[in-house]
Protein backbone atom coordinates (compact mmCIF):
# COMPACT_ATOMS: atom_id res chain seq x y z
CA UNK A 1 0.00 0.00 0.00
CA UNK A 2 2.00 3.36 -1.16
CA UNK A 3 1.91 6.14 1.21
CA UNK A 4 0.32 9.57 -0.26
CA UNK A 5 0.92 12.32 1.75
CA UNK A 6 -0.37 15.02 -1.41
CA UNK A 7 3.16 15.70 -2.35
CA UNK A 8 5.00 15.16 -5.75
CA UNK A 9 6.85 12.48 -6.21
CA UNK A 10 10.55 12.60 -5.38
CA UNK A 11 13.29 11.05 -4.11
CA UNK A 12 15.48 12.70 -1.05
CA UNK A 13 19.07 11.95 -0.99
CA UNK A 14 21.82 13.88 0.57
CA UNK A 15 22.07 17.26 -0.98
CA UNK A 16 18.74 16.55 -2.74
CA UNK A 17 16.23 17.84 -0.09
CA UNK A 18 13.22 19.31 -1.67
CA UNK A 19 14.91 19.29 -5.15
CA UNK A 20 13.35 17.47 -7.99
CA UNK A 21 16.18 14.91 -8.31
CA UNK A 22 14.97 14.26 -12.22
CA UNK A 23 16.03 17.46 -12.95
CA UNK A 24 19.32 17.11 -12.15
CA UNK A 25 19.36 13.67 -13.82
CA UNK A 26 19.08 11.39 -11.04
CA UNK A 27 16.96 8.47 -12.12
CA UNK A 28 16.12 7.08 -8.57
CA UNK A 29 16.88 2.66 -7.70
CA UNK A 30 19.30 2.05 -10.54
CA UNK A 31 21.51 5.26 -9.59
CA UNK A 32 21.46 4.96 -5.84
CA UNK A 33 22.53 1.54 -6.07
CA UNK A 34 25.61 2.30 -8.38
CA UNK A 35 26.40 5.27 -5.70
CA UNK A 36 26.56 2.68 -2.78
CA UNK A 37 23.51 4.41 -0.96
CA UNK A 38 20.73 1.81 0.46
CA UNK A 39 17.26 2.19 0.80
CA UNK A 40 16.43 3.20 4.65
CA UNK A 41 12.70 3.74 4.35
CA UNK A 42 10.41 3.30 1.45
CA UNK A 43 6.95 2.33 0.34
CA UNK A 44 6.16 0.72 -3.48
CA UNK A 45 8.08 -1.29 -5.26
CA UNK A 46 11.29 0.59 -5.47
CA UNK A 47 11.16 0.94 -9.50
CA UNK A 48 11.23 4.55 -9.15
CA UNK A 49 7.86 4.88 -10.94
CA UNK A 50 4.91 6.59 -9.54
CA UNK A 51 3.88 6.46 -5.74
CA UNK A 52 7.20 5.24 -4.94
CA UNK A 53 9.13 7.61 -1.86
CA UNK A 54 12.19 5.96 -0.97
CA UNK A 55 14.53 7.64 1.56
CA UNK A 56 18.82 6.87 0.84
CA UNK A 57 21.32 7.29 3.18
CA UNK A 58 24.90 6.90 2.14
CA UNK A 59 26.55 4.19 2.68
CA UNK A 60 30.24 5.45 3.72
CA UNK A 61 31.28 3.78 -0.14
CA UNK A 62 34.62 6.14 -0.06
CA UNK A 63 37.37 6.97 2.86
CA UNK A 64 35.54 10.06 3.19
CA UNK A 65 32.01 8.08 4.64
CA UNK A 66 34.27 5.63 6.76
CA UNK A 67 35.61 8.63 8.59
CA UNK A 68 32.56 10.08 8.58
CA UNK A 69 30.74 6.93 9.47
CA UNK A 70 33.78 6.33 12.25
CA UNK A 71 33.05 9.92 13.54
CA UNK A 72 29.73 9.81 14.14
CA UNK A 73 30.54 6.22 15.46
CA UNK A 74 32.84 7.72 18.42
CA UNK A 75 29.99 10.52 19.05
CA UNK A 76 27.13 7.72 19.61
CA UNK A 77 29.16 6.10 21.72
CA UNK A 78 30.79 9.71 23.82
CA UNK A 79 26.81 10.71 23.84
CA UNK A 80 26.13 7.51 25.34
CA UNK A 81 28.70 7.72 27.79
CA UNK A 82 27.98 11.08 28.68
CA UNK A 83 24.53 9.94 29.58
CA UNK A 84 25.66 7.37 31.88
CA UNK A 85 27.69 10.09 33.34
CA UNK A 86 24.75 12.13 33.63
CA UNK A 87 22.71 9.48 35.14
CA UNK A 88 24.99 8.53 37.38
CA UNK A 89 25.68 12.05 38.92
CA UNK A 90 21.98 12.46 39.00
CA UNK A 91 21.51 9.36 40.69
CA UNK A 92 24.41 10.39 43.32
CA UNK A 93 22.35 13.72 43.81
CA UNK A 94 19.35 12.20 44.46
CA UNK A 95 21.27 10.31 47.02
CA UNK A 96 22.75 13.11 48.33
CA UNK A 97 19.38 14.87 48.65
CA UNK A 98 18.03 11.72 50.49
CA UNK A 99 20.15 11.69 53.01
CA UNK A 100 19.90 15.44 53.87
CA UNK A 101 16.67 14.73 53.60
CA UNK A 102 16.78 12.01 56.30
CA UNK A 103 19.50 14.00 58.44
CA UNK A 104 17.06 17.22 58.38
CA UNK A 105 14.14 15.05 59.58
CA UNK A 106 16.15 13.30 62.19
CA UNK A 107 17.53 16.89 63.33
CA UNK A 108 13.58 18.26 63.20
CA UNK A 109 12.85 15.17 65.65
CA UNK A 110 15.91 16.26 67.82
CA UNK A 111 14.41 19.39 68.18
CA UNK A 112 10.93 19.39 68.50
CA UNK A 113 11.81 16.70 71.52
CA UNK A 114 13.78 19.76 72.88
CA UNK A 115 11.07 22.02 72.44
CA UNK A 116 8.51 19.80 74.15
CA UNK A 117 11.29 19.09 76.93
CA UNK A 118 12.17 22.53 77.00
CA UNK A 119 8.27 23.79 77.57
CA UNK A 120 7.41 21.12 80.52
CA UNK A 121 10.17 22.44 82.23
CA UNK A 122 8.84 26.34 81.58
CA UNK A 123 5.67 24.93 82.76
CA UNK A 124 7.24 23.52 85.97
CA UNK A 125 9.20 26.80 86.49
CA UNK A 126 5.90 28.89 86.44
CA UNK A 127 3.84 26.78 88.98
CA UNK A 128 7.17 26.69 91.16
CA UNK A 129 7.04 30.59 90.80
CA UNK A 130 3.18 30.70 91.66
CA UNK A 131 3.62 28.41 94.36
CA UNK A 132 6.52 30.40 95.54
CA UNK A 133 4.54 34.07 94.92
CA UNK A 134 2.27 32.31 97.23
CA UNK A 135 4.36 31.57 99.92
CA UNK A 136 5.96 35.26 99.81
CA UNK A 137 2.28 36.65 100.39
CA UNK A 138 1.69 34.19 103.19
CA UNK A 139 5.48 35.05 104.60
CA UNK A 140 4.68 38.83 103.86
CA UNK A 141 1.39 38.76 106.06
CA UNK A 142 3.10 36.73 108.54
CA UNK A 143 6.04 39.36 108.66
CA UNK A 144 3.62 42.41 109.17
CA UNK A 145 2.07 40.40 111.94
CA UNK A 146 4.95 39.64 113.76
CA UNK A 147 5.85 43.41 113.52
CA UNK A 148 2.81 44.31 115.05
CA UNK A 149 3.64 42.55 117.82
CA UNK A 150 6.67 42.94 118.03
CA UNK A 151 5.22 47.00 118.20
CA UNK A 152 3.23 46.24 120.87
CA UNK A 153 5.78 44.09 122.88
CA UNK A 154 7.80 47.47 123.27
CA UNK A 155 5.30 49.21 123.76
CA UNK A 156 3.96 47.14 126.42
CA UNK A 157 7.91 46.67 127.78
CA UNK A 158 8.11 50.38 127.98
CA UNK A 159 5.48 50.52 129.70
CA UNK A 160 6.41 48.35 132.29
CA UNK A 161 9.38 49.88 132.51
CA UNK A 162 8.25 53.14 133.41
CA UNK A 163 5.64 52.07 135.68
CA UNK A 164 8.14 49.79 137.52
CA UNK A 165 10.78 53.12 137.63
CA UNK A 166 7.55 54.91 138.78
CA UNK A 167 4.68 55.43 140.96
CA UNK A 168 4.23 51.95 142.32
CA UNK A 169 7.63 51.90 143.20
CA UNK A 170 9.03 48.70 141.32
CA UNK A 171 5.96 46.65 141.58
CA UNK A 172 4.09 45.59 138.28
CA UNK A 173 0.58 46.41 138.06
CA UNK A 174 -1.59 43.16 138.83
CA UNK A 175 -3.16 43.12 135.98
CA UNK A 176 -0.17 42.48 133.53
CA UNK A 177 1.59 40.29 135.92
CA UNK A 178 -0.82 38.02 135.63
CA UNK A 179 -0.45 36.64 132.17
CA UNK A 180 -1.69 40.02 130.76
CA UNK A 181 1.70 40.18 128.51
CA UNK A 182 0.99 37.11 126.66
CA UNK A 183 -2.82 37.30 126.13
CA UNK A 184 -1.91 40.90 124.31
CA UNK A 185 0.78 38.78 122.13
CA UNK A 186 -1.77 36.25 121.03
Amino acid sequence: MPLDFGLPDMDVGFGLFGVDAAAFGYDGVASDAAAGLSPVVGAGDGSGGGGDVLLYCDGGGGEDGEEERRRRLRRKISNRESARRSRARRRQRVEELERAADELRAERRALASRLDATARRALAVRGANARLHAEAGVLRRRLGEAQRNATVLIGLSRLLRSTANGAHGGAAPAQLSNGGVASLMT
